[in-house]
């Protein structure tokens, strides 16, 4: 069902201190850098790491980022695994007791679904960050 990660997201404060990091340190590949507008606001980076991305985010004016990075501090904020086709997937998993929403396309262009592992009864997943994804396979 699962065919990878697909990408790894954290929240920062300082976006460029967190890309030279990855870039420097970790020797990844800088493959998107850009500011999303729209009701919310925050700046990406995405870097390659095999066929996952790294994905920062940087809250601009983004309520929910912004809160996680106040009460976590910079950190991990979720996981996104990606299966070749996501709307047969969710139902698969739906199937399965498993709550997933409907795929969108995210402000990164990636298709992606949230899942809810609390409301899923899977507490052995369950983590005091953001929550996983979904995201379609390339």
């Amino acid at each position: 069902m699962f065919e990878y990660v697909h990408h790894v997201a954290y929240v920062v404060g300082d976006m460029d201190d967190a890309v030279r990091v990855l870039h420097d340190t970790f020797e990844l590949e800088l493959s998107d850098r850009r500011v999303i507008e729209g009701q919310t606001s925050f700046e990406m980076a995405a870097f390659r790491c095999g066929p996952t991305f790294i994905e920062v985010l940087r809250p601009i004016h983004h309520p929910a980022l912004q809160q996680f990075l106040d009460e976590h501090g910079p950190g991990l904020h979720h996981v996104a695994f990606a299966m070749k086709d996501l709307p047969k997937g969710i139902e698969e998993l739906r199937e399965k007791g498993v709550f997933a929403g409907q795929p969108f396309v995210a402000p990164t262009g990636w298709k992606i679904a949230y899942l809810d592992l609390e409301k899923s009864g899977l507490d052995l997943f369950q983590s005091h960050y953001h929550g996983d994804h979904l995201a379609g396979a390339e």
